[in-house]
């Protein structure tokens, strides 16, 4: 079966590491899926396609409609109108991609993707599948989903029952929802790593304490937070360090000069000999092997969660806001800890205890990694997608309504 995937990414994000594993996961399948990739253009994940092998091409899409993001408040109907007619020439392009490749169906991973990937699907007749990993816009862009969720897609996916829930009040679509968590990679994120390289690294004494947040540069992501969180630990635990791993993968507003502000924080808070900025890595696995706690404080709900997964996966305790579909993944004082979001001093103390308790980090690792594997495993992802697409690329299926 071959299948065309659409990503508005040319960064590697959680959306793009997802769908890597998804991919080399389908190429395994029997019978194999055969997949070619349309992105927005050329950057680290389509290298990262290009190693395996996996035919990608580029579609030409307007700078206004690529830095739009979903934050962005549409100016009005004019506005909206002249941004989709510039948009058009790149869903024409997708088709053509589409009837070239002879692809019997289209799977969209972004918001962007699924409107120009549906409408593509639309010309072309061939059913399109919604990969939703972040919950529907608010607000006119919100609107515009609801109508677009309602005409293009014959399934939609989503990472979690959080945003399941969302898109079925927010967006109604026509098209069944079905959750699917993300998969992790089990073999790189694994307990059996030392993440000595890391640790070696940033000079870390032996023994000393290292406490971690794993996230792109994004402002949601609550970096501020965590500094705060540092700060009030740092004051209780001398020893302990704290890095912050990611960069800025967006090109759409609102995330100029943020990394800038975060480094300035951390000078005012006292705390800049004590944190780490290692930016953009692709040594992931041994970040999250070095860390003893892993630190995930998003400010807005958090769709899945990628860096709570894979640390539960390299078996190491995580304390989390609880919000979004981490609930869903982290069974609290079981595999993690999860605190309300936004509460710094609360992050704080269940932090500072978790320092305090070896065993209760062991505890909760090991008990993470049991539950990632029952939840995040590769192939049971991938046979889930296969299955679901079956019925979709019946050829009776194309004759019924959508």
């Amino acid at each position: 079966m071959k299948v065309l995937f659409v990503n508005p990414g040319r960064e590697l994000g959680g959306a793009e590491h997802s769908l890597l594993l998804l991919l080399d996961a389908l190429r395994r399948h029997d019978p194999p899926v055969d997949p070619m990739v349309a992105t927005f253009g050329d950057g680290p994940f389509s290298a990262a396609l290009l190693e395996r092998a996996i035919p990608v091409t580029y579609i030409s899409v307007p700078d206004a409609v690529r830095e739009t993001s979903r934050y962005s408040e549409p100016f009005g109907q004019l506005w909206t109108m002249t941004l989709a007619a510039r948009a058009m020439p790149a869903v024409w392009e997708l088709a053509k991609i589409a009837r070239a490749a002879q692809s019997a169906l289209i799977h969209t991973n972004g918001m962007k993707a699924h409107i120009l990937g549906g409408l593509a699907g639309r010309m072309l007749w061939k059913p399109v599948v919604w990969h939703m990993r972040d919950f529907p816009p608010d607000g006119m862009n919100g609107v515009g989903l609801r109508a677009a969720a309602k005409a293009l897609p014959r399934l939609v996916f989503t990472n979690s029952e959080a945003v399941a829930a969302a898109v079925r009040a927010r967006a109604a679509p026509r098209a069944p929802v079905v959750t699917l968590y993300n998969a992790v990679d089990l073999e790189g994120f694994n307990p059996g790593r030392s993440g000595a390289a890391v640790r070696a690294e940033l000079h870390l004494e032996r023994g000393a304490p290292l406490v971690g947040m794993v996230a792109h540069l994004t402002p949601w992501k609550g970096h501020g937070d965590f500094l705060r969180i540092a700060r009030a630990v740092a004051l209780a635990a001398p020893g302990v360090r704290f890095l912050v791993s990611g960069g800025p993968i967006y090109e759409t507003e609102g995330h100029s000069g943020y990394e800038e502000s975060l480094r300035r924080l951390a000078q005012e808070l006292g705390i800049a000999d004590r944190v780490t900025f290692l930016g953009i890595r692709t040594d992931i696995p041994e970040i999250m092997a070095a860390l003893d706690v892993l630190v995930h404080c998003p400010t807005s709900p958090e769709p899945f969660g990628r860096a709570v997964a894979e640390a539960m996966a390299a078996g190491k305790p995580v304390v989390a806001a609880r919000g979004g579909g981490v609930p869903e993944l982290v069974d609290d004082e079981r595999t993690g800890l999860l605190v309300p979001t936004g509460d710094v001093a609360a992050f704080a103390a269940a932090l500072r205890r978790l320092l305090a308790d070896q065993p209760l980090r062991q505890r909760l690792g090991s008990a993470a990694r049991q539950r990632a594997e029952s939840m995040f495993a590769v192939e049971p992802h991938a046979r889930k997608v296969v299955e679901s697409y079956v019925p979709l690329t019946a050829p009776r299926s194309l004759l019924a309504p959508s």
